[in-house]
């Protein structure tokens, strides 16, 4: 055996000593091998996650994929997360390289990333999204309003999170103990995370590989969704290019209502152009010009088209609706504008752009605009606006009375005889008794009313519940759906109680509101805000996808249409359709985001738009028969479902459609003014 060759005396101060990087390495190694007792938490909890969600819900036909998907995703979520730990492990390490100070770092911080996880998983069960940084876009006073409509507790959810705390740190202790991984296999651990994390190797796999929204939700990390989605929230750096005086014609819009063109007007106020809606809807009523018709609209909380409606996916739920649909205005192909209720009320009856977090975020920067209220204000109208709730929530109290709502009533006024039913407020029976009080003691013609109910929100509790659940029952049997599909429908029976709920309250509403004086001159508007999310959705659009009826006495015949349109069109037609018949006075220069109500019969879009899920996404965006979600195209068939495809050259023009939306957007949050002062004092007349 060839015996080591000693270094001569004189080159032995020469040989290098490096003691750091000997203090890295064996930190690395401590660490690794300390990390090992919190992959094996991550894989417990997911594990656990299965089970908490897949009890409340059918388990999806491609569970195998949903688990395949979620090991890579946990898998790269635990190899980015630990270079991130590493960090303050070393500097610990370099402080003191005694073991347990060390051990008690590592443990506080995996136990407050377990924590954050768990209550994440929590979220997700009872929301059935992901938690992202749209956390981030409302206030501590509206995120506490959510909460506490939301909690709930349950044995379940307290092992779920207890039982992952216990585990870690008695793995912990175990494998601070033990030398498991050799150094090589943890500086190759380490080592990958760190080029994870340094490239931006993305946790989260592609929507597109999924079946249904549904399997895709729960088959992401809900910690790596959170993480990547708020690093990006505050990180958005995109580039787009700004307007200018130079370039404004860069940006006009092609192929859009009537393949009319929007005719932008300045630069400075990038959404103001000239208004060129055409009156679709005349030719539905029978017209007195001499006698203004009333308009109320009605937005149900929650009210999708999965479960509403001929040709509901789901099956409808909503009998009383449905019979109104068969009398009026049917569009079955209808899209609300955002995913939550934050940009309902302007995009309804502002068509209004999103800014950044939502119009009404906007608070008291939110400029002047034309609506349909201060319009028709200005045209002998009286606003008002019902609402069980307060008014403070999405700063929907200071929307409307900028908008033009004289009348605004809110859970602050309904006194004796009634009582709140959930935390958010007064069930909506009750709401609607309120505005038939109030419509009874306000008789003024013409005006217009907006009403927005909340009974169809989590916790879904109304009154008189059971009686509910056993109409949903009797609903199901009519329905003709057998042992097993009644089985997997109870599992959200709170939900549809709900639902039957409303749609029996909204019956209750239009018996009594036959016995006003104004019935007779009323057109009726019902939508929902968004569909909710807590029964399962199919896809990426279902979100958005709501009924819109039009229903009246003054209609002298009725009509479905499968033409897709959205909020954003609603306003621009009621002021071009009263403009036309009733000489009502708008102006001619707006800033409509919508370009009309499309009733063609067939299944068609001459829209485009951008569709905001939450205050802090806008990642979705529809032109023609295609939908982007994020960096995916999809076309879009009968009852708006989705099939993703590959088409560089559609998915080229869909994107920079969509920048040309963020250019404007963009330009508006810049200087939160959408047209010059003196245009919008000229029309809109100062009242005290």
């Amino acid at each position: 055996m060839a015996q080591e060759v000693p270094v001569p005396k004189q080159f032995q101060d020469e040989v290098p000593d490096y003691p750091n990087i000997q203090k890295i390495k064996k930190a690395t190694v401590l660490f690794i091998n300390l990390s090992l007792a919190l992959l094996i938490t991550l894989i417990f909890i997911r594990i656990g996650e299965f089970f908490y969600i897949l009890l409340q819900h059918d388990i999806p036909a491609d569970f195998l994929k949903v688990a395949a998907e979620a090991s890579l995703s946990d898998l790269v979520f635990f190899l980015k997360l630990i270079s991130i730990l590493f960090i303050p492990y070393v500097i610990g390490y370099f402080i003191t390289a005694k073991k347990k100070p060390n051990y008690l770092v590592f443990g506080v911080l995996a136990t407050l990333i377990i924590l954050t996880y768990v209550l994440l998983i929590k979220y997700f069960g009872v929301a059935l999204v992901p938690l992202g940084a749209d956390l981030f876009g409302y206030s501590l006073a509206d995120i506490e309003q959510t909460a506490s409509g939301s909690a709930n507790f349950d044995i379940l959810s307290v092992f779920l999170l207890l039982i992952p705390l216990i585990a870690f740190w008695l793995l912990l202790s175990y494998f601070s103990s033990k030398k498991l991984i050799k150094p090589i296999y943890a500086y190759l651990i380490l080592g990958t995370g760190i080029l994870l994390a340094y490239f931006g190797i993305s946790a989260l796999p592609s929507s597109a590989a999924f079946k249904s929204d549904f399997s895709y939700n729960l088959s992401l990390n809900k910690a790596a969704f959170f993480t990547e989605n708020s690093v990006e929230y505050f990180s958005n750096n995109e580039q787009l290019p700004n307007i200018g005086p130079g370039n404004n014609s860069d940006f006009q819009e092609s192929s859009l209502a009537g393949n009319k063109a929007f005719k932008y007007l300045n630069p400075d106020y990038p959404f103001l152009r000239e208004d060129n809606t055409e009156d679709v809807l005349g030719d539905f009523f029978t017209i007195d010009p001499a006698k203004k018709p009333n308009i109320v609209f009605i937005q149900v909380e929650g009210l999708g088209r999965a479960f509403s409606g001929k040709n509901a996916y789901l099956k409808s739920f909503t009998p009383f609706l449905d019979e109104l649909a068969d009398k009026g205005l049917y569009w079955e192909n209808f899209l609300s504008a955002q995913g939550r209720t934050f940009a309902s009320l302007p995009s309804i009856i502002g068509s209004l752009p999103f800014a950044e977090k939502g119009f009404s975020d906007l608070g008291a920067q939110m400029p002047k605009h034309f609506s349909l209220f201060n319009i028709l204000n200005q045209n002998g109208y009286s606003g008002k606006y019902y609402g069980g709730f307060e008014m403070n929530f999405d700063n929907q109290g200071l929307f409307m009375k900028n908008a033009g709502a004289n009348l605004i009533v809110s859970s602050d006024d309904y006194g004796k005889g009634f009582q709140k039913a959930s935390t958010w407020g007064y069930a909506d029976k009750d709401l609607m008794l309120k505005s038939i009080q109030s419509e009874t003691q306000h008789p003024q013609q013409p005006f217009v009313t907006y009403m927005e109910t909340v009974s169809m929100h989590s916790p879904y509790t109304v009154p008189n519940q059971q009686q509910f659940i056993d109409m949903f029952q009797s609903r199901m049997k009519k329905l003709g759906f057998d042992n097993a599909t009644q089985a997997s429908y109870n599992q959200y029976k709170e939900i549809y109680s709900s639902i039957m709920y409303t749609d029996e309250a909204l019956r209750y509403f239009f018996k009594e509101y036959e016995k006003l004086p104004s019935f007779n001159n009323t057109i009726f508007i019902i939508t929902g805000d968004h569909r909710l999310p807590e029964i399962p959705m199919s896809t990426k659009i279902d979100r958005f996808h709501v009924p819109l009826i039009v229903y009246s006495p003054m209609l002298k015949r009725t009509a479905s249409f499968k033409s897709i349109s959205s909020h954003l069109d609603i306003t621009p037609s009621l002021i071009a359709f009263l403009k036309k018949n009733y000489q009502v006075k708008a102006p001619s220069e707006v800033t409509w985001v919508g370009s009309g109500l499309d009733t063609a019969h067939a299944l068609r879009n001459i829209h485009k738009y951008p569709l905001k899920q939450t205050t802090s996404s806008l990642h979705n965006y529809i032109s023609g028969l295609h939908f982007i979600d994020q960096d995916q195209l999809f076309t879009i068939s009968e009852n708006m479902d989705l099939e993703p495809i590959q088409d560089d050259k559609s998915f080229k023009q869909l994107t920079n459609e969509f920048n040309s939306y963020k250019v404007r957007n963009n330009k508006f949050i810049q200087q939160h003014s959408l047209m010059p002062d003196s245009l919008y004092s000229k029309f809109i007349r100062k009242v005290n």
